[in-house]
């Protein structure tokens, strides 16, 4: 029973379940209506956005896996629950799996540069790119003062901009027929994107918090371990700060733009509240316990965020439970 949770802990499925919605919300929900309704046509079928979707997500995984073989010694201080690799399996077998879901996703990459067949061949040098720097990442980077945390929150910030890069020649078209349409559409991808960085941005700090004792004892050269712990929670504060700025604006705008009344009180519940608690709890914490609750309220505003961040839903709710069934059943 051990090694069933240690092994479904290994593929962090929550964190692999928000990437995908962070691609499928954005372009199902509101890139691909746009051109739709432009009169555009659209690049991606159901097939090639499963491809790209699978590809996205395996490199993901991929950069946990990683991750997780370059951190069990940390881990095993830090986190004894989550060491895989060297504890239920030999840890070069960490490695080989590794190279396994790289192989697989760059050849998803390779067949989706084949079918879309883009001029920049885009699929071609993202896919390998990323997972360059997922791999940079875990061997120095993450183990280096901010600039880790801001590497891994770029990558966390090109998820949904992906789907812009098979469409651009249809959001082009379709911006001479409807240009106010189509920009409002970009601008709200480029929204999750900016989401997801500030937020993923503001998680890494406090990882880095919550992972002091084992990163010092490895000679991990994070914020807390150089500067000490007293003084990384300043820029932690900050950062928390500014996603609070940044969820106001996002609330005043919402209020200035007539939104739904549930969407505005939905976004101070869920996005507003959690993330002034989780600054509060980094600028007073005395234990590893407001740590762990300021982690908490940050996951809560990235779930919540990835819905609340759609200005609008389809009228009949069992319309996209139906499609995203019948995407999950072509998919698996």
């Amino acid at each position: 029973m051990s090694f069933l949770l240690a092994f479904i802990r290994l593929f962090r499925i929550p964190n692999l379940i928000m990437v995908f919605l962070t691609m499928y919300i954005p372009y199902w929900l509101v890139l691909r209506p746009a051109i739709l309704e432009a009169g555009g046509i659209p690049m991606l079928t159901e097939r090639l956005f499963n491809l790209i979707a699978i590809a996205t997500v395996l490199t993901t995984f991929g950069g946990y896996v990683l991750n997780d073989w370059y951190d069990r010694e940390m881990d095993a201080i830090n986190k004894p629950r989550r060491v895989f690799w060297g504890k239920y399996l030999p840890a070069n077998l960490g490695l080989i799996f590794y190279a396994l879901i790289v192989t697989a996703s760059h050849g998803l990459a390779f067949i989706i540069n084949q079918e879309l067949q883009p001029r920049n061949h885009w699929p071609l040098w993202v896919y390998p790119m990323v997972s360059f720097l997922l791999f940079l990442y875990a061997w120095q980077m993450k183990c280096s003062v901010i600039i880790g945390n801001l590497l891994v929150s770029f990558l966390c910030a090109i998820v949904p901009i992906i789907v812009l890069l098979p469409e651009e020649r249809a959001l082009w078209l379709s911006s001479f027929v409807k240009p106010d349409l189509i920009q409002k559409a970009v601008a709200l991808v480029w929204l999750y994107a900016v989401f997801a960085f500030v937020f993923n941005f503001l998680r890494e700090q406090i990882k880095d918090l919550e992972d002091f004792p084992g990163d010092s004892a490895c000679g991990c050269s994070t914020l807390p371990v150089v500067k000490g712990v007293v003084f990384a929670r300043k820029p932690v504060v900050f950062t928390g700060l500014l996603a609070s700025g940044l969820i106001g604006v996002l609330l005043m705008f919402w209020t200035q733009t007539q939104a739904p009344d549930y969407q505005i009180v939905a976004g101070c519940l869920f996005l507003l509240i959690p993330t002034l608690i989780a600054t509060i709890r980094l600028f007073w914490s005395k234990s590893s316990r407001d740590f762990k609750v300021a982690s908490l309220m940050v996951k809560i505003v990235m779930f919540f965020g990835i819905i609340l961040l759609l200005r609008s839903w389809p009228e009949n709710p069992m319309e996209l439970i139906n499609q995203a069934r019948d995407f999950a059943q072509k998919t698996f």
